[in-house]
């Protein structure tokens, strides 16, 4: 099925259950649909139809709805490009997507002068709506196109069909159901495919969709209140920001409201499943799967264990095949490792402008035609649920998000004065980070802080998960015996530099000491005013370092949620700035 279709057909049975609500702002299922209609008339007036993309630049709002939906009923593809990412890499990534329009804001437009023609929500508002009309188009063709992190230096693109969205909202509705009596919040960046859930599930399903502003997807605070003012029964985030949430607020604060919360995107341990469990009735469950398999392929519901001993990936959701196989395309023996092979309904159509590319990894097999995702598995359960053992490429995952180290290397030899350059991930959980050493270009003089320069200049060009926390300068790269790139002494070395001492701030110069406090327990040398924490590997726990640490220095009394609010340190300082003046 399409989704358009899917769509219509639900909007038009109950017209008047609120699909949105944004702040103070509740859009129903029939207004949504005059707005989507309007949308994808506006887009068909300036050409746009089958076998078109459009890319979607929007901060996360009503208006975003509106242009991912109107881009389906237009019969075209849309990419969502994070307006958090820096300018070129939007830039680039619109080059490489070649939309046929781009639908943002006016105050965005700017970003796309030169690269494509734009519309605006003003503009899309003020077209006639149209009759959603009857397309020269089929459930096959592509609906979602979901940028990832390249091993050859530039993002790639995983197309997805409508057929096979449509195919994991089934499964998804399957397993865990919502109808119009349920509320899910909306909170997930478009660089992760889970926003897709977010969007089309609760709409599909008749249940409400909570928009968070902006900016606010970390803060434990705002989204406790969303869920209690608004009676949200379904939750997903990834697992470090469960984590994060449940470390943020209170000990005793229950969550039995909420019926069901889906994690996933990193490894879930035990210890976060019995805490999650001691606070509330509703079921979790780990999902796992990647981008070029829609959204997700496997799902486990986590036994309610008071001490439980693993975390599991658990089995495939409906309409999914998986073969675990070993290098020379064998099935392994049951609870033997293997690379897991994905197919069936939710699989991907394949790479954008990357024929090659697709043809090594979406493989004529045996079994049918099948995604090498990569990732090495087993049979670890009596009904067959799959354990995730790692990855059998240099493929890393931080915060859930995927990312290709070869990407973040060629982007560090373009910046001037570096001739060569590694990257690696190191640490494990909510503390694996990435590590770059660069090596300066012969006969030049190498100048003071290369390794901080090089730093600005990838946080000026890749989006935040992507930058490294330090960036080392060596005469050389290590190397094996056999002349290749020893990226495990590498590794060892990132994981084991020692913790930079913060500097005694001269006099009561709070700035100064936030940095040192933050230096020290991110083990970061170099941290710019509008650095953000988590992106410099901050995660629940280091902010419980800092804030006890700050507590203790300065004899104030400041709440978690300081650092949660206000992640860079200019900002935070700020706040405790006020909260010194409030005390006194």
């Amino acid at each position: 099925m399409r989704i358009d279709a899917l769509l219509l057909e639900r909007w038009d049975r109950d017209p008047a259950l609120p699909a949105l609500i944004s702040g103070e702002t509740v859009v129903t299922m029939g207004e949504l649909k005059s707005r989507v209609l309007r949308c994808a008339a506006a887009l068909r007036a300036r050409g746009v139809g089958p076998g078109d993309r459009v890319v979607v630049h929007h901060e996360r709002s009503v208006e975003f709805f509106v242009a991912l939906l109107g881009a389906a009923f237009a019969g075209a593809a849309h990419a969502a490009l994070d307006p958090a990412d820096p300018q070129d890499r939007v830039r680039a990534t619109t080059e490489d997507c070649a939309p046929r329009l781009v639908l943002t804001s006016a105050s965005l437009r700017d970003r796309f002068a030169g690269l494509a023609d734009v519309l605006t929500p003003e503009e899309c508002a003020a077209h006639p709506a149209d009759p959603a009309p009857a397309l020269d188009a089929s459930p096959g063709d592509p609906v979602v196109i979901i940028y990832t992190s390249g091993s050859t230096g530039r993002p790639k693109a995983a197309l997805i069909s409508h057929d096979a969205l449509a195919s994991r909202i089934d499964a998804l509705q399957s397993t865990h159901r919502m109808d119009e009596h349920d509320r899910m919040i909306h909170h997930t960046a478009c660089s992760f495919d889970m926003y897709l859930s977010e969007t089309y599930w609760p709409l599909l399903a008749g249940a409400t969709v909570i928009v968070a502003e902006p900016g606010r997807q970390r803060d434990a605070d705002y989204l406790a209140a969303l869920i209690h003012d608004h009676a949200v029964t379904t939750f997903y985030c990834v697992v470090s920001l469960l984590d994060l949430f449940l470390l943020a607020r209170p000990q005793s604060e229950r969550y039995d409201g909420i019926r069901q919360v889906l994690t996933g995107g990193e490894p879930l341990s035990p210890d976060l499943v019995a805490r999650f469990h001691a606070r509330s009735t509703a079921s979790l469950t780990n999902l796992y799967g990647p981008s070029e398999c829609t959204i997700y392929c496997t799902y486990w519901i986590c036994p309610r264990d008071p001490d439980p001993a693993a975390v599991l990936i658990g089995g495939p959701v409906l309409g999914t095949e998986l073969r675990i196989l070993d290098a020379a395309g064998t099935p392994v023996a049951e609870g033997e490792p293997g690379e897991l092979y994905i197919g069936g309904a939710g699989l991907g159509l394949g790479y954008l402008h990357r024929p090659e590319l697709t043809a090594d990894r979406f493989v004529t097999t045996p079994y049918g035609r099948l995604y090498r995702s990569g990732d090495l598995v087993r049979v670890a359960g009596p009904d067959g649920a799959l354990e995730f053992l790692g990855r059998v490429d240099r493929q890393v995952k931080i915060r859930g998000i995927r990312i290709e180290p070869a990407e973040i290397e060629a982007t560090a030899v373009g910046c001037a004065g570096v001739r060569q350059a590694a990257v690696v991930a190191y640490g494990t959980g909510a503390d694996k980070a990435l590590a770059a050493f660069v090596v300066p270009e012969d006969g030049v003089p190498v100048p003071d802080g290369l390794g901080a320069t090089v730093r600005e200049s990838l946080r000026a060009r890749l989006p935040h998960y992507m930058v490294p926390r330090t960036v080392e300068v060596l005469d050389a790269l290590p190397l094996t015996a056999n002349g290749k790139l020893d990226r495990a002494l590498l590794e060892k070395r990132a994981a084991s530099a020692p913790a930079p001492r913060p500097a005694a701030p001269a006099g009561p110069d709070l700035a100064s000491l936030v940095l040192a406090v933050w230096r020290e327990v991110l083990a970061v040398d170099e941290i710019a005013d509008d650095d953000d924490f988590f992106d410099l590997g901050g995660d629940s726990f280091k902010v419980v370092e800092v804030v006890e640490a700050l507590r203790a220095r300065l004899a104030l009394d400041i709440p978690l949620s300081a650092l949660l609010h206000e992640p860079t340190p200019e900002s935070f300082t700020r706040e405790l700035r006020t909260l010194r003046e409030a005390g006194r």
